[in-house]
């Protein structure tokens, strides 16, 4: 009969301990590793955003957008009621001062859009305001009777624009003079952005879906099922979508896929609440910016394989509506509660955020799982494989040895 000397089992039984510890080390240190990269501040050097200072306490911002680090526009109501007040703000400082280009009784401003420097044009109750003369003087083109307002504007040169309210797109030929309905236009879906890649390659949102043109917005087609808020391209194939609980992207002109929204806790989204998206900004394939609630800012570096939050100045307690970006650093963001604010450090990190089941946190979490399960199941069949042992080499001193 072999015999196994006590010291070599022994031995061999300390080895495999060994081992075991080293593997729970080595996945404790990668989760640590790991949630360090996820809950610290990569660069903490001060506030990423700062608030940028106006004379309209309690207003409610839409829009911005930006011609370059110093020229801008924003739009907002003066308090929560439709219609409100309104106003339309200009800077020629990038927001250390602001001019008033605008006011008006009884309205709704939602969008706003810079042909060129002089040609402006931004969404009413009932039609569309435009200046050519740098917001000096205002007129206002009537679509529709009644106190509906215009949900888009979006021109692709001086004479050609589109427009949208209700379930109808609008659209002119000759610089706003006359509009006429677009019938290929046939959902029951009120377009809530536009984009144009071309002349003739044509993306809208509503509220029920994403809708693609290839014939310059003559007719369409519906290519996803869930609409949003608004839309991002940073090619003809790769583009970016949000709602309030929703990022979406394409890679290939067609196939919208669903993506985690980043989240600043693992369970129930940001800290067991949702997290609300407003507006997404790619600059390009790499750096792009969503802003909405409960995070007002998120920014990825690598064309979101992963989302940091950005810190903003504690008065911003509300919904962010709005951002616009001229560069990787310059940038400029408004919604509610009054709220104006600015970074000249855009491509700042901040707290990495929660994605998914694919990130890598979640993915430490699972193998250390794995490892722990892995070793108990060990350790018991060992324990148990000793036990019969014990008991075999007892019934042999009882017994005797077998000769058989």
């Amino acid at each position: 009969m072999k015999t196994v000397h006590p010291s070599y089992s022994f031995k061999r039984k300390r080895a495999l301990q060994i081992c075991l510890v080293l593997m729970l080390t080595l996945s404790v240190l990668q989760l640590r590793a790991s949630a360090m990269t996820l809950f610290t501040p990569l660069q903490s050097d001060g506030l990423t955003w700062e608030m940028v200072e106006h004379d309209y306490p309690g207003a409610l911002f839409e829009d911005v957008a930006f011609l370059d680090v110093n020229h801008g526009w924003v739009i907002g109501q003066l308090d929560w009621t439709i219609p409100t007040d309104v106003v339309v703000l200009y800077t020629d400082n990038g927001g250390d001062s602001w001019q008033v280009k605008m006011s008006e009784e009884e309205q709704l401003l939602r969008q706003i859009d810079i042909v060129d420097e002089d040609t402006i044009w931004i969404t009413g109750i009932g039609g569309l305001f435009y200046t050519t003369d740098a917001g000096e003087t205002w007129q206002k083109v009537d679509l529709v009777v009644g106190n509906v307002g215009m949900s888009t504007v979006e021109f692709i040169n001086a004479t050609h624009g589109w427009t949208a309210t209700g379930n109808t797109l609008y659209k002119t030929v000759n610089g706003g003079q006359t509009w006429e309905s677009v019938p290929g236009w046939t959902f029951d879906d009120l377009p809530r952005k536009m984009r144009f890649l071309s002349s003739s390659n044509v993306w809208a949102i509503g509220y029920y879906g994403i809708y693609h043109s290839q014939d310059g917005a003559e007719t369409w087609e519906q290519v996803s099922n869930r609409g949003g808020w608004t839309l991002s391209f940073v090619s003809e194939t790769e583009a970016w979508a949000v709602g309030d609980d929703r990022l979406a992207h394409m890679t290939d002109g067609q196939t919208w896929v669903e993506l985690p929204v980043p989240a600043r806790f693992p369970i129930g989204g940001s800290w067991f609440g949702l997290t609300y998206l407003t507006d997404i900004l790619f600059l390009d394939a790499d750096n792009g910016w969503i802003v909405g609630d409960r995070i007002p800012v998120m920014y990825t570096p690598n064309g979101g394989a992963d989302w940091y939050e950005q810190s903003v100045p504690e008065a911003v307690t509300e919904r962010l509506i709005a951002v616009d970006f001229v560069n990787s650093t310059h940038g400029w963001a408004v919604g509610s509660g009054c709220t104006i604010i600015r970074t000249t450090k855009g491509n700042t990190l901040g707290t990495r955020l929660w994605n998914g089941v694919t990130d890598r946190v979640f993915l430490s979490i699972v193998g250390l799982v794995a490892v722990v399960i892995i070793g108990v199941v060990f350790v018991f069949n060992r324990r148990r494989r000793g036990a019969k042992s014990v008991l075999r080499d007892s019934l042999t001193q009882i017994n005797g040895p077998d000769l058989e």
